[in-house]
């Protein structure tokens, strides 16, 4: 859907007014005669910069039709502004009139030029690129009279102003690409914000001219887009991580193919931090979540939010004792409240070590999957994140001081399926996992072979020797993945079963290892490997080349339609 109503206008206008509460609209400013006195004052109480706007600069000329940007800046800023061009939507009403990225704009920060390019009959994408990239040329070559800073540019656009914006940020002063260049002048930029692009139309696609020394993306896309499929934005982020290029993906949970849903203010300020850090040199502290791990011993994380598109929860641990409890995170499916009468698989999340079931959601494995179902890559599926004491590998210790496994399979487990509309069926059943997660997963499904219909193990955390804290290296061993799998070697042959990991993880040899295990014991089963990919969880999904929640769309594929 277009930029279509000015009424987003307002919207943008509070989401500045949110990031730049220092700036004063000079289109509004009034002066009152003197002997009206003193009137109140709306806006800042003190003088401050004031928002300059010079509208309709022609940056190029394209038979006889003359193109136009309207350039953004703080007055009373002596620093030379960085500047981003802020490309529309084809077809949105007034074009470059409103922007907003203008809500990006505070003293000391940014400038924004919002620009107009060719469109209608006739006009090809690349002739549209051939616009942007004159605007920048424009902008590099004419930054002095402005007072920007001609070695910081940045684009930003949504939906065919993304797909521009992506190849702007590719393309670079690739020779072909530059039909009418500027002698001395550069097209290339420094930061790119892709908003809901398709990655690959008009015979372009921006993943196709990936090099390391490409500027940094920022790509956000809605997980309820049916105009541009999330699909288009997994590939483009898995070429530009294959390729080097500092780059991250966030997928809104439950946004459409809308400007105005897509930028909240959540989304503003991950697009603040990214030109923060990229443009005006202001480091971002890297982090994998924004909350502190749970400690170890815990069966219940305390942030009892929910979080991401997932409910928080309780229930009761009747394994370790009367009135004892541990919690776990639950993604319900769209149209789990309007149905009240289906039923659904369900995928049972196990997390790493060291962190808790907020990280599924940090890393972008609940986005990925809500994208999925609403895509129909897989059908409406139920995700329950458990919790666990995060050095505990989801075992029960020898001495029966720790019962993680007995929790999740004797009591997690009975729990939701009496208190949600699961499929109490092994057939749609399924456990995964990352890193200790993916250990546990794997010894689990393995163990319990004829309770799940498929396993997963993302950079699975296997280790031979003994860790800490669990038991003796005879009881590892007798516990281990591998003693399961010739257990029960005759079920598992049944199973759908898959390890995924990154190449440049550490722990990839022994993943490699236990694949090399799986097939001397003939059981059917995907080893993935992934170029490039580190251990981290999120780092890990963003390398994929592949859709991974593909993978319940044939393992629950009998539950597509309604049930």
């Amino acid at each position: 859907m277009a930029f279509a109503s000015l009424t987003r206008v307002a919207a943008f206008r509070v989401a500045a007014a949110i990031f730049a509460p220092f700036i004063c609209w000079s289109s509004s400013a009034q002066t009152l005669p003197s002997s009206v006195g003193t009137a109140p004052v709306e806006g800042p109480s003190q003088a401050g910069p004031e928002l300059k706007i010079d509208r309709n600069i022609v940056y190029s000329r394209e038979s006889g039709t003359a193109l136009g940007l309207d350039l953004y800046r703080p007055t009373a800023t002596s620093a030379k502004a960085p500047v981003v061009i802020w490309i529309h939507d084809e077809g949105t009403l007034g074009g470059k009139v409103a922007s907003p990225a203008v809500a990006l704009i505070r003293p000391g920060g940014l400038a924004v030029a919002s620009i107009d390019y060719r469109s209608g009959d006739g006009v090809t994408l690349a002739m549209q690129l051939d616009d942007v990239k004159a605007a920048v040329r424009w902008l590099r070559g004419n930054a002095a009279a402005y007072n920007l800073d001609p070695t910081r540019i940045g684009v930003m656009g949504f939906g065919l102003g993304g797909q521009l914006a992506a190849l702007a940020g590719t393309t670079g002063d690739l020779p072909s690409f530059d039909h009418r260049p500027d002698p001395g002048v550069s097209s290339r930029v420094q930061a790119v914000v892709d908003l809901a692009g398709a990655a690959t139309s008009g015979g372009l696609g921006a993943g196709s001219y990936v090099t390391a020394d490409d500027a940094p993306f920022l790509i956000l896309h809605g997980t309820a887009d049916r105009t541009v499929s999330t699909r288009e934005s997994q590939r483009l982020i898995s070429a530009l991580k294959v390729g080097k290029v500092p780059s991250t993906l966030i997928l809104p949970m439950a946004v459409t193919h809308d400007l105005g849903e897509l930028l909240s203010p959540t989304s503003i300020q991950s697009i603040s931090r990214f030109f923060d850090q990229y443009l005006l040199d202001q480091p971002v502290q890297g982090s994998l979540s924004p909350f502190i791990a749970t400690p170890p011993d815990n069966y219940v994380d305390p942030v009892a939010l929910d979080l991401g598109g997932t409910r928080y929860a309780l229930y009761p641990t009747p394994v370790r004792g009367p009135g004892t409890f541990a919690s776990y995170r639950i993604y319900l499916p769209p149209g789990y409240g309007a149905n009240p009468k289906r039923r659904y698989p369900v995928i049972y999340f196990l997390h790493g070590l060291g962190i808790d079931s907020k990280r599924p959601i940090t890393s972008g494995y609940i986005s990925r999957a809500d994208a999925a179902i609403r895509s129909g890559v897989m059908p409406p599926t139920i995700i329950v994140l458990a919790e666990g004491p995060n050095t505990a590998w989801y075992m029960d210790t020898e001495d029966g001081t720790g019962l993680v496994e007995s929790v999740i399979i004797k009591n997690l487990i009975p729990y939701v399926d009496g208190h949600y509309r699961t499929i109490a069926s092994p057939a749609a059943r399924a456990i995964e996992g990352h890193s200790m997660g993916g250990y546990g997963a794997l010894r689990l499904g393995f163990k319990y072979a004829d309770m799940f219909a498929a396993v997963t193990g993302n950079s699975p955390a296997v280790f031979e020797k003994a860790a800490k804290g669990i038991g003796s290296q005879a009881f590892w061993e007798a516990q281990s993945i591998t003693s399961f799998a010739r257990a029960n070697i005759v079920t598992l042959k049944r199973k759908k079963i898959r390890i995924i990991a990154g190449d440049q993880d550490s722990l990839f040899p022994a993943a490699r290892k236990l694949d090399q295990v799986l097939s001397t014991l003939g059981i059917p089963h995907e080893f993935t490997p992934v170029p490039g990919a580190p251990h981290n969880q999120d780092q890990l999904l963003q390398y994929e080349t592949f859709d991974t929640m593909a993978f319940y769309g044939s393992v629950f594929s009998a539950y597509t339609a309604a049930k």
